[in-house]
């Protein structure tokens, strides 16, 4: 394994941490769970901080909060299982603006009859905003759960002009 190296910073009123191995971006989160979500997400891995460090990604979030970026463009790093991989990857490719049901995205993986494995794999997505777990939705148009909290989902989807939806 090797070393995540971690840095925070604050953007648009929320507090992240950001996570990084030599092939990207592998962790973004909020501070008030971090420390609970790299233990899970990241058992066993050393852990280094480099305050600083992530000055492209801070960038590109306060251009996404500003309304100024729709796309990320800076190297990601799955860590996961070959599924929650596969998801994740399918999961950045939902347009900025769009949202879509947990069913459809188990179809878009060849797993139509999966849809709770699919939604596990959402919900164990590491790197928040960047790859817009925020952006699925329940077949009904019921927002579920995010990692960052409902109200953040909420916000984000607004961020990108999103309203149709019920919670």
């Amino acid at each position: 394994m090797e070393t995540i190296v971690m840095d925070r910073f604050t953007c648009s009123g929320h507090d992240f941490v950001v996570g990084r191995i030599k092939a990207g971006v592998c962790y973004i989160g909020t501070t008030a769970v971090a420390k609970k979500e790299l233990t899970k997400f990241f058992k066993g891995w050393p852990i280094t901080e480099d305050i600083g460090s992530s000055q492209d990604v801070k960038e590109q979030l306060t251009a996404y909060f500003n309304g100024q970026l729709e796309e990320f463009n800076f190297p990601l790093a799955f860590v996961g299982t070959d599924f929650q991989k596969q998801v994740w990857q399918k999961l950045v490719t939902v347009p900025y603006g769009k949202t879509i049901a947990y069913s459809e995205l188990a179809r878009q993986v060849g797993n139509e009859k999966g849809v709770r494995a699919v939604a596990n794999a959402v919900g164990r997505n590491p790197i928040m905003i960047v790859v817009p777990c925020h952006r699925i939705i329940g077949k009904n148009g019921r927002l579920t759960g995010y990692r960052g909290g409902i109200e953040m989902k909420v916000a984000l989807l607004r961020q990108e002009g999103i309203s149709e939806f019920a919670y």
